[in-house]
């Protein structure tokens, strides 16, 4: 059972339309930027999701995406409003008015200064471009929830997003805020294109309930866009910033980790081991790591070799576990290192600033901590009492939840995790999970199974 990598039709504007496309691949999406109204009616029913981005507006566009919505709603697909700059004219905003009433909208994601403008049918007395302004004496929660009702009855499960330091999101579910987030994303052209493209991607490849993949999908932008600005440490390197931001959400896009189980010997590793592990890859792996103890340094550097070949042929980052040294040696894309290992300040020396280096963290200071010295992700836990390691204390959610709220770094959660035992509140402050004997002591016929239940919580 194959992963699914849902098809998104973008009507965007020319301006952003590579990054559009680039972020929609780092979400686990392929793109596609049709404007030929004659093929609307093959490829749009076709595709899961469809965007429609007024940014560069004109009557033949406007035109054409007429002739979009209304395949797409005749196919139901899920379909996101973007009404870029309809504040600002009243040929913009008339035609946003009219798709809204129209019905057949998903995703309403707009700025406070355009849902303003949609709420009372009126343009701003103020041209400031199609960047947000502050929309004095608004409460954004009330407006969220005013802007939905006044469009929901001819939206059915409408979701109405109001962007801006802090996210609002009105749904028949209710109100929710999603703060967070560098302010480096108001020196990029694009950056609220970008997150059209990674809110309905994730919304086609999910299973979940909008309202939930959706208050996802903002923490992702908000803590890629933390973690991207902390990548580049220099404030006005604002087109590698936007480069790192794309990065940064592909590396959240992989929730499955999986941690080899060491073999008694090098035909049970051959027989059993590579064959699982190729399964898994081909269910859709972000990380495949190496952890083996009791080896000769020969038998390390065969098995991990073959291993590193799986990962690159199906497009998992490799890590060996706690072996600097083995890393270097074989080339691997990084290493993982326990709290009683090396540095990772010293692995990064010996590595180099490209590596990825993965930390253990079982407390709000080991975190805390790992971030300063540089760590790329965080294994936290145990979530689950463990046959791998039987001696793991338990992480409680409340713990889990503080390292969440201090760590903008990639989370991944260890130890025991299956199916049933994690809950959509460990999902809730988790990019992933790492995996050991819920895989390798599976039946192979059942391993793409069991990923694809675990990709389904997240």
């Amino acid at each position: 059972m194959e992963s699914k990598r849902p098809i998104i039709h973008f009507l965007t504007n020319y301006v952003t339309m590579q990054d559009v496309a680039n972020m929609c691949i780092a979400s686990g999406g392929r793109p596609i930027m049709s404007d030929a109204t004659i093929e609307f009616e093959e490829i749009i029913p076709k595709v899961d999701g469809v965007v429609i981005n007024i940014g560069t507006a004109d009557q033949l566009r406007f035109d054409k995406m007429n002739h979009a919505h209304r395949v797409a709603k005749e196919h139901n697909k899920i379909i996101l409003l973007d009404p870029v700059g309809c504040s600002a004219s009243l040929f913009r905003l008339n035609y946003c008015i009219h798709v809204l009433k129209t019905g057949g909208i998903s995703i309403l994601k707009c700025n406070a200064q355009e849902a303003k403008s949609l709420q009372n049918e009126e343009i701003s007395p103020t041209f400031c471009g199609v960047d947000s302004q502050t929309v004095m004496g608004e409460q954004h929660h009330e407006l969220a929830r005013n802007l939905w009702k006044k469009y929901e009855i001819y939206n059915i499960e409408l979701i109405v997003i109001i962007t801006g330091a802090t996210d609002y999101v009105a749904s028949s579910k209710g109100t929710w805020a999603v703060t967070g987030g560098s302010v480096l994303q108001q020196r990029i052209t694009g950056a609220g294109c970008m997150l059209n493209s990674l809110i309905i991607t994730r919304v086609c490849g999910s299973s979940l309930h909008l309202h939930e993949v959706i208050l996802k999908a903002l923490e992702c932008m908000k803590r890629s866009s933390q973690s991207a600005a902390q990548g580049i440490r220099h404030q006005q390197r604002i087109g590698l910033y936007k480069q790192h931001l794309i990065d940064e959400v592909a590396i959240r896009n992989g929730p499955i980790y999986m941690i080899t189980q060491e073999s008694v010997d090098e035909q049970a590793f051959i027989d059993s081991c590579l064959p699982k592990t190729e399964l898994a890859l081909q269910s859709g792996v972000g990380y495949l790591q190496y952890r083996v103890k009791y080896k000769a340094w020969e038998e390390k550097l065969k098995e991990s070799r073959l291993l590193q070949a799986l990962a690159r042929k199906y497009g998992a980052t490799f890590i060996i576990n706690d072996d600097v040294k083995l890393a270097k040696e074989i080339g691997a894309d990084g290493v993982h290192l326990g709290i009683q290992d090396t540095t990772i300040r010293e692995a990064r020396l010996e590595l180099g600033s490209d590596a990825v280096i993965g930390a253990t963290a079982k407390t709000i200071e080991q975190a805390c901590n790992a971030v300063k010295q540089g760590a790329t992700y965080l294994g936290v836990g145990a979530l689950f009492p463990s046959p791998t390691k039987k001696d793991a204390i338990p992480m409680d959610l409340v713990t889990l939840q503080a390292i969440y709220d201090h760590v903008h770094l990639p989370l991944y959660g260890i130890g025991g995790i299956t199916p049933n035992l994690l809950t959509q509140t460990h999902t809730r402050y988790l990019d992933g999970v790492a995996m050991v004997s819920t895989i390798y002591q599976e039946k192979n016929e059942n391993i793409s199974k069991r990923i694809y239940q675990i990709k389904n919580k997240f």
